[in-house]
């Protein structure tokens, strides 16, 4: 079998191959050493799209892709593969691309792809995608005042329809497909940085600094072990006196909980998204200074079938666990200003939720309320649980929150390098449940109250450290009665304030 090409694709709103620095240099001489990944040197790629008009959009992208990787792949003859590394946006763009042309058509047997290495990639989207067009380019120091385009802004924005869609697919038709397994497996890795470079943060927009991810990209969005959870209310009884139903529609029953593949995911320390002293591409030299990025993209090169792309994943989760033991949490960083500044980086998850109704109506009247211990009271949520919230401005009902893993599982106190503490000890308050309150008054057609019941009585149980959590909330449309009535009076009478009546 021929060895594969190296392919490279850039994230968004870049304009120059420059954004790749030195990595592919630096591969190309790795790859030529003895030892080193089996990969065909003398065919280096890299990619170049435009992702800073408002007309394209990802999938525009990935169709652009497809024609042109058939160009690469028909220029070196034969039925050659490629290994394709990717920054930031490019990770959903391949994904699209191997989602659109090989695994939907039921082609993965014929996928050139052998290998699919994302750098910090934006697989669940991005926080600062929401900030629009003119301020991401005013961080210049991350985007180099280049306006990104609406229609791959609209893609990356937290919990939009487009990246929920490719991802719920990844969760339940991927399993399935088993793409390191075969006799034309596709290995697909994720690496990505938690650190923030202060020399890049931006002080007005504190999403450049939040912890949990690597300024651009959250830990738990570039992870793509993540969990579907569906909850539903039931109909209501006909028949019953509204006390009665409102009661029994009261608690949300589990519908669906399901996992997605193991997929290797590896934190790699002290980088971050961007920049050539941290940037997890970026700070890469062409020369034999040890560098995380080059030691983990080769190690993932490296595999050749489903043995060792398991190996890579215990090697990658048990990594990721001493990294951010407790006790490691604690980023020392010199900043003139505040010499006694810390920053502990918490274990994050990334909840997703999709409020709609049994007809389909995306819900974006109702108040959804996180709750915490035996009474489900929001006042009991443990300090410091909640990092962000943050609903998609185009998709009604569509809400993503960013926990604080450590703060609701509950932590041991952090002390510093003298052993004086830092942060006393988080103590967890479970069981953690939701409430949804529907808004406004009552109504002809509505929908009633609900909370965590039946099947599911910890939401902890469902949100892992550093993965997303997409969970649909199901609610029954009531239509009232007073929707449609007869009356046998012949004389003219209205009808405006009569009384919604009973459920039906």
């Amino acid at each position: 079998m021929s060895r594969p090409l190296l392919v490279f694709v850039h994230g968004w709103s870049v304009t120059s191959t420059s954004t790749y620095g030195q990595l592919p240099a630096r591969l190309r001489r790795e790859a030529g050493r003895r030892g080193g990944p089996g990969l065909d040197v003398a065919h280096v790629y890299l990619g170049q799209y435009v992702s800073f008009r408002d007309e394209v959009r990802v999938e525009d992208i990935a169709r652009a892709f497809e024609h042109a990787i058939g160009q690469v792949l028909a220029g070196a003859g034969g039925k050659r593969r490629f290994a394709c590394v990717t920054h930031s946006t490019g990770g959903p763009v391949v994904r699209e691309w191997l989602d659109r042309y090989y695994v939907r058509p039921g082609r993965l047997a014929e996928c050139p792809l052998s290998h699919l290495v994302m750098l910090a990639p934006a697989n669940f989207g991005s926080a600062l995608a929401q900030l629009g067009k003119g301020r991401l380019a005013g961080l210049k120091a991350w985007f180099n005042g280049v306006e990104p385009g609406q229609g791959v802004l609209d893609w990356l924005e937290l919990a939009s329809p487009e990246s929920l869609s490719l991802n719920l697919r990844w969760i339940h038709e991927y399993p399935a497909l088993g793409l390191t397994r075969g006799a034309n497996p596709v290995f697909p890795f994720v690496l990505s940085g938690d650190a923030i470079d202060r020399k890049l943060y931006d002080h007005v927009n504190a999403y450049t600094g939040e912890t949990g991810g690597d300024g651009v990209v959250r830990l738990a969005a570039a992870n793509l072990n993540a969990r579907h959870v569906v909850l539903e209310q039931p109909p209501a009884p006909a028949g019953e006196s509204l006390p009665t139903a409102r009661k029994q529609l009261r608690k949300l029953a589990l519908r669906a909980n399901v996992r997605s593949a193991r997929t290797a995911f590896r934190i790699l320390p002290g980088l971050s998204h961007s920049g050539t002293d941290m940037g997890i591409l970026a700070s890469v030299r062409d020369d034999d200074t040890p560098h995380p990025t080059v030691e983990a993209v080769l190690r993932c090169l490296a595999v050749q079938d489903e043995a060792g792309y398991q190996r890579a994943c215990d090697e990658f989760e048990a990594a990721n666990a001493l990294h951010q033991q407790p006790a490691r949490r604690v980023e020392v960083e010199k900043i003139p200003v505040l010499p006694d500044r810390r920053y502990i980086h918490d274990p994050h998850s990334m909840l997703v939720v999709r409020l709609l109704d049994d007809a389909g109506t995306r819900l974006g009247d109702v108040d959804l309320l996180l709750t915490a211990g035996p009474a489900g009271d929001p006042n009991q949520l443990p300090e410091g649980f909640l990092t962000d919230r943050q609903g998609n401005r185009r998709a009604a009902g569509h809400v993503s929150f960013f926990l604080n893993h450590a703060a609701l599982a509950g932590c041991e106190a952090i002390m510093d390098e003298r052993g004086r503490q830092l942060r006393g000890e988080r103590i967890a308050r479970p069981p953690y449940g939701l409430k949804l309150q529907p808004r406004g008054p009552e109504k002809l057609v509505e929908h009633w109250p609900a909370e965590l019941g039946a099947g599911l009585d910890d939401l902890l149980g469902v949100i892992g450290p550093n993965q997303t959590t997409i969970i649909d909330i199901v609610l029954h449309r009531v239509v009232r009665e007073g929707v449609f009535r007869f009356t046998r009076s012949l004389a003219p009478r209205s009808f405006s304030k009569d009384p919604p009546g009973g459920a039906i």
